[in-house]
């Protein structure tokens, strides 16, 4: 071979080399572009699923006209798991004024609510320690002891009062999460001039409120709560033995007497929908807080949070 011929041939060689390797690089390319785009569409879908139960969840928190919420209406059934294109959705609307809401912390002046607190942590076997730091987290002006906030990376430094979601209690740098996962689904953070709707508390929640109250009658009052839902804070009252016009008195231990039938009501204003909905196996979930208010009732979302994959 004369060395003109081999010369072109090793850049004939060279020259179907490049173009592999461009070849590659733009396939390459091409499948990096189609599997973003495919994920695009996938994460729309899962946000459409998402849209799909907050909707259903106005819808029914809407169509509930009744005077009193409770846990046999519609809205407190959870949605059975409902197959979607190439996936599904699934979820729970829960009221959130059968909670203790934290925000009762913030104002130091609401003594049943912190004797409450105290029980539910005992109930729950929630160090007291704990408690302090919660309450002192929710004080306003923020906690009197800044150690232990100044030791963060980065430090911080909270200015205390009221909170918009229980997931700013994960700040508490004395809150472990085994803690917080143990309290969170008794807990609500809601407007401090919020009542407690008797009608969908917890036995536990109930049990913070009425230590006067034995366990059996408790569970005999939750029992017949089921049949009947109460009617008025005054209906409940009378039913666990305590009457609107006694005196409160000036033992400062626990004491049934001082509760009263504005700390109580028997419908709700506050909801909470957790929605989970998949696609393949990819999974995105989502809760939002829900504001029912005015007459007619008028369904607003206060926030919401997702999660994606």
């Amino acid at each position: 071979m004369s060395p003109d011929r081999g010369f072109v041939l090793i850049n004939a060689l060279i020259l179907v080399a490049a173009l592999s390797a461009v070849a590659v690089f733009l396939l390459t390319r091409s499948e990096i572009g189609r599997a973003r785009l495919q994920a695009g569409q996938d994460a729309d879908q899962l946000a459409m699923g998402l849209d799909a139960f907050d909707a259903f969840a106005m819808a029914q928190l809407t169509a509930d006209t009744n005077s009193i919420d409770h846990l046999g209406e519609s809205w407190a059934k959870p949605l059975p798991v409902l197959p979607l294109a190439r996936g599904s959705v699934s979820g729970q609307i829960t009221g959130l004024q059968g909670r203790f809401n934290v925000n009762w912390l913030a104002d130091p002046e609401h003594i049943i609510a912190h004797q409450a607190f105290d029980r539910l942590l005992t109930r729950l076997a929630i160090p007291a320690r704990t408690g302090a730091a919660i309450r002192s987290f929710l004080r306003p002006g923020g906690p009197e002891n800044q150690g232990p906030w100044i030791r963060l990376d980065p430090p911080l430094d909270p200015v205390g009062g009221a909170i918009l979601s229980l997931e700013q209690l994960r700040a508490i740098p004395q809150l472990s999460d085994r803690s917080f996962q143990r309290l969170s689904p008794f807990l609500a953070a809601l407007p401090g001039d919020s009542a407690l709707n008797v009608n969908t508390a917890s036995k536990e929640v109930l049990a913070a409120f009425l230590p006067h109250l034995p366990p059996a009658v408790l569970i005999r009052l939750l029992s017949t709560r089921q049949r009947q839902p109460f009617d008025s804070s005054a209906a409940f009252l009378s039913a666990v033995g305590i009457e609107e016009d006694t005196e409160e008195t000036d033992d400062p231990t626990d004491s049934a007497p001082q509760l009263s039938p504005d700390l109580f009501a028997v419908s709700s204003n506050w909801f909470r929908a957790e929605a989970t909905t998949t696609l393949g196996d990819r999974k995105a979930q989502r809760v939002t807080i829900f504001q029912r208010k005015g007459l007619p009732r008028r369904i607003t979302i206060a926030w919401r949070r997702s999660a994606w994959p």
